[in-house]
């Protein structure tokens, strides 16, 4: 089964910035850092129950999963989303040294 894929807005401006900034700092990098996380949410939509809980979970009433995915050099990010019905919501993308996710950080949608 292959779920729908849905991004919500917070998510969508995660990938803008980190965008952004890769392109700022290194313009050769941000074109490959986005096709990995397109392959990433092309992974969670076909086994998004084989991705691990996010260390988040246990602060939310709703099930945090968490795929990850890194750049050419290594550097990693986390995919941080949730499965409704035959829906992966796309909730936040993190990457290294950001805080854990608090409730304020997720707009369930």
């Amino acid at each position: 089964m292959t779920y729908r894929l849905v991004i919500v807005e917070p998510a969508e401006i995660d990938v803008d910035k980190i965008y952004a900034y890769i392109l700022a700092r290194s313009p050769q990098g941000a074109t490959p850092w986005f096709r990995a996380f397109l392959a990433c949410t092309k992974r969670i939509t076909l086994q998004p129950l084989a991705c691990s809980i996010a260390p988040e979970n246990a602060e939310f009433d709703f099930e945090l999963r968490q795929a990850l995915f890194r750049t050419r050099y290594g550097a990693a990010y986390r995919c941080v989303f949730t499965v409704v019905d035959d829906e992966v919501r796309i909730l936040r993308i993190r990457g290294r040294g950001q805080a854990p996710l608090q409730a304020a950080d997720i707009i369930e949608r």
